[in-house]
């Protein structure tokens, strides 16, 4: 009971970043889009670990999920390097 309580919450925030993305999509400088994406990228990682590490039965299944969630950041911050060094090559 207890797990599926806490992935409902999961759900209600998800769907509260969905429509805050939204909005923010709408009003900023398409310059920004990628960084806004990855961001989006970033919380949705973090919220499906959430979401699975709620259901999670065994300390082995955690372990895995823990590993999971490990590989997808170290690609996330992969991704945020390139982000950063092609926008310091960028002309002002």
């Amino acid at each position: 009971m207890v797990r599926e309580l806490v992935a409902i919450g999961i759900d209600n925030a998800d769907k509260a970043l969905v429509l805050f993305f939204d909005s923010v999509a709408r009003s900023i400088s398409p310059n920004s889009a990628e960084s806004v994406a990855l961001l989006k990228r970033v919380i949705a990682v973090k919220m499906d670990y959430a979401r699975k590490l709620a259901l999670a039965k065994t300390l082995m299944e955690a372990t895995a999920l823990q590993f999971a969630y490990c590989r997808s950041q170290v690609e996330i911050t992969t991704d945020l390097i390139r982000i950063v060094s092609d926008s310091t090559d960028r002309p002002i």
